[in-house]
C-alpha cells in the first residue's frame, strides 16, 4: 500500500481563548475543529475519487475536556487491502502477544516487558534495520525507564549492528504478523505503555526534522531520546 501524508488546505481555526469541549484533529502542526476537519476530509476525497481517502490515528490525547487524535491523511487505491494498517485498530487496545526465540535461543514474550513504557519495531526484513535505529534505541534502555524489542516479520541475516543492540531484536515472526498485524512495507515503531497497550505509533523512526510530533508528555520524552 502506498501511503502519503496530507496537509488538508482548510482555514485553520486560531484557538486564542483556548479549546472549547469538542473534538478537535491536529494533522502535522494544525489543529481543526471536527466540523473544518470532516469539510476538509470531504474534499480531499472528491479530488482524488475513485481512491479511498481515509485518515488513521496513531494518538488520542485530552485536553481541557476536549478529545485531541494526532492524525494523517491516508490516500489508498480503491482496490487496496484496508487491513494492511491494522496496526492503527490496536491503539488503546492489548498488543497481541508475542513469544520467539532471540539469537542466543532465549524465549522473549511480550510479558517480559510489561511494568514499563516500551517501543516496539515493525520491520518486514532485516535490511530496514538502521544503525541509527539500534542506537537510539540503546539510548532509551540505558536510562532505565524504558524497554525495546524489534519483531522482524522474514527471516534473513541479521545486520551485523544488531550484534550491538541491548534490546531484542526478534527474527522470522512472520506467524504473528499474519495472525494480528499485516507486514508494514516500511518500519513502524509502537509505544506501550506499562500494561502493555498500544499508545502511539511512530510512522517513522523520530528524529530532529521530524513534522509529525507527540501530543502527550509521555510520548514526548520518548521522541526527545530516540530522535
Amino acid at each position: 500500500m502506498k501511503t502519503t501524508k496530507y496537509i488538508i488546505v482548510l482555514l485553520i481555526l486560531l484557538f486564542k481563548q483556548g479549546l472549547v469541549a469538542q473534538k478537535y484533529f491536529k494533522i502535522d502542526n494544525d489543529l481543526v475543529d471536527e466540523i473544518t476537519f470532516r469539510r476538509g476530509l470531504a474534499a480531499i476525497a472528491q479530488e482524488y475519487n475513485p481512491q479511498i481517502v481515509t485518515y488513521k490515528t496513531f494518538e488520542r490525547v485530552t485536553a481541557q475536556d476536549s478529545v485531541i487524535e494526532n492524525i494523517a491523511i491516508v490516500v489508498m487505491a480503491e482496490e487496496e487491502d484496508t487491513e494492511t494498517y491494522r496496526v492503527f485498530d490496536f491503539l488503546g487496545q492489548p498488543l497481541p502477544d508475542f513469544k520467539f526465540n532471540d539469537g542466543r535461543g532465549a524465549a522473549v514474550s511480550k510479558s517480559k516487558f510489561l511494568g514499563k513504557y516500551t517501543v516496539v519495531g515493525l520491520y518486514k526484513d532485516p535490511s530496514q534495520i538502521r544503525k541509527s535505529h539500534v542506537k537510539a534505541m540503546n539510548a532509551l534502555i540505558e536510562t532505565g525507564s524504558y524497554n525495546a524489542v524489534s519483531l522482524i516479520a522474514k527471516n534473513g541475516e541479521r545486520p551485523t549492528m544488531a550484534k550491538k543492540a541491548e534490546f531484542p531484536i526478534l527474527n522470522e515472526c512472520i506467524s504473528w504478523y499474519i495472525d494480528n498485524i499485516s507486514i508494514p512495507e516500511d518500519p513502524k515503531f509502537l509505544v506501550l505503555d506499562e500494561t502493555g497497550k498500544l499508545c502511539y505509533i511512530f510512522q517513522q523512526f523520530p528524529n530532529k526534522n521530524s513534522t509529525t510530533k507527540p501530543l502527550d508528555s509521555v510520548h514526548i520524552k520518548i521522541f526527545d531520546i530516540l530522535k
